[in-house]
């Protein structure tokens, strides 16, 4: 027995070796892939800008903090607050500069300094009257945060943090603000913190949900910008069924006209939205030319059985986003509305519907 005691000891100290590096392993791989989700996030947060960048912020702060709370903007602005949570003890403000309207760090510093000095101004109600700080009772405060509450804590988040030379100039001049307040929205003891993409990707565990919403987001801010530059080739089919509907009710020229700007827009980000698939996912190209093969069956059917075509404009737009929502509504979600238009628009400019003779035998 003592012969084969010492071997099976061996045995087990080698098997439970094996299982503790099998153990460690696992975990580095863990932390490494949540280091590495966590350096994406941030770099997809930082490319963000102006509504993207807040939206991404808000959706975030709204998936780990439980009563986070988004502000609209209407009726009449936001008070220099887009968020507050723990039931109005702590403020966010968003920040989402363009990068490329700014030569130099230095004025995207001086940027960024302004826009929440501006801010704060705000939240403390306070302007500035012939360059003298004075006070300005906020309308929509009161409406804002609840009742008798007040800030104990205002995080400024910006898509660039990349020099401490804003952090002085803020803190400098929300102590200053504190002390020109009336205290209404603010405690006396209230901090502030710059937080950029980095601090928030690390603050929180980051998953590929955020991630991919992220991106999303990117993306369509991409596709926004392509769209812009895009150039359709020979829309004058487009041109003349609206030329059409003009005539046939003069009463809605501006309604018209607004129709018609939208359509073209909604038509060049669905032909930028095509381009960038074809580019960089090609499985994902060919199941769109699958689904707009279907999206022009079904809407010519749909017009052709009408004898005014226009009107079947929205039910047509339904019908598209509902045959390119199942392949490509969870990847990039609200930009399938854009791109259901889009298709719509092109089937005008494209596709003999019919126009042209309904305008010869109707008068209206």
């Amino acid at each position: 027995m003592k012969r084969l005691i010492k071997p099976q000891l061996s045995e087990l100290f080698a098997v439970v070796g094996v299982r503790i590096r099998l153990t460690l392993c696992t975990k580095i791989a863990t932390l490494t892939a949540l280091v590495s989700t966590a350096d994406e996030y941030a770099k997809t947060l930082s490319a963000l800008t102006g509504n993207a960048f807040q939206a991404e912020v808000c959706a975030r702060l709204q998936s780990v903090i439980l009563d986070f709370q988004t502000i609209p903007a209407k009726p009449h602005g936001d008070a220099g607050l887009d968020g507050f949570s723990h039931q109005g003890s702590r403020g966010y403000c968003c920040f989402g500069p363009q990068y490329s309207d700014y030569k130099t760090n230095r004025s995207l510093e001086n940027a960024i300094i302004n826009k929440f000095r501006g801010d704060l101004r705000k939240l403390l109600e306070l302007d500035f009257k012939k360059k003298e700080l004075v006070c300005k009772p906020s309308l929509e405060m009161p409406m804002i945060l609840p009742t008798g509450q007040r800030l104990l804590h205002i995080e400024l988040i910006v898509n660039w943090f990349e020099s401490h030379r804003v952090i002085g100039p803020i803190h400098t001049a929300f102590a200053e603000y504190k002390e020109k307040s009336d205290g209404n929205f603010d405690e006396a003891t209230a901090t502030v913190v710059i937080v950029g993409p980095k601090e928030l990707a690390n603050r929180w565990t980051v998953d590929e949900i955020a991630l991919i919403r992220a991106k999303q987001k990117g993306f369509l801010k991409a596709i926004q910008e392509a769209a812009a530059t895009v150039n359709i080739a020979n829309p004058k089919d487009f041109d003349a069924k609206m030329s059409i509907l003009r005539q046939l009710r003069p009463d809605q020229l501006t309604a018209i006209n607004r129709l018609a700007d939208e359509l073209m827009l909604k038509w060049r980000t669905a032909l930028a939205f095509e381009s960038s698939l074809n580019e960089n996912t090609p499985t994902l190209h060919r199941l769109l030319e699958a689904t707009r093969s279907r999206i022009v069956t079904r809407v010519s059917e749909l017009m052709l059985a009408s004898s005014q075509p226009w009107t079947q404009l929205s039910t047509a737009e339904s019908i598209a986003q509902a045959l390119l929502e199942p392949d490509f509504g969870a990847l990039y979600g609200s930009l399938v509305s854009d791109v259901a238009s889009g298709e719509i628009a092109r089937l005008i400019g494209e596709c003999p519907i019919g126009w042209e003779k309904a305008a010869d035998s109707h008068a209206h």
